[in-house]
């Protein structure tokens, strides 16, 4: 009797551990559009496939932007209630640099739903010399490894 006690334990803690990290983050796979803007010049939107990663721990959303990871940056989650994830991130400040670039959006937690802006602003001019703009349809996901 007590080596299945122990064992209905072990196995209730396991299950409870693991939800516990799934809920940490939240990956979610995603299709729609990504439209790019050069110049003022708006180009056709064009399909995508991507995925983004919500971690709560973090207080971050990861997958905009630069697929490099070198080159990656802190997205930081700004607000959030039942309904709604709202995202906001800038490339860390650099006098040598010529730009400036930010991205942010918002993910409907019920429609699933993702529109954000990465934004990137010529410092000397305050123009904006490339934006890209994605509209999505997400859904939650399993992360394969």
């Amino acid at each position: 009797m007590t080596i299945r006690v122990i064992t209905l334990i072990a196995m209730v803690t396991c299950l409870s551990l693991t939800a516990e990290a799934a809920d940490e983050t939240l990956p979610l796979a995603c299709q729609g559009t990504v439209t790019e803007t050069m110049m003022e010049e708006e180009k056709k939107p064009e399909p995508i496939s991507m995925g983004i990663i919500v971690n709560f721990t973090n207080s971050t959303v990861q997958g905009f932007g630069n697929p490099d990871p070198n080159e990656d940056f802190p997205i930081k989650i700004i607000g959030m209630n039942a309904a709604t994830i709202s995202f906001q991130g800038k490339r860390p400040d650099n006098s040598k640099a010529a730009t400036d670039r930010r991205i942010e959006g918002t993910i409907d937690r019920v429609t699933g739903d993702v529109n954000a802006t990465d934004t990137m602003t010529n410092l000397k001019t305050s123009k904006i010399a490339y934006s890209t703009r994605y509209a999505l349809k997400c859904r939650p996901t399993q992360r394969m490894f």
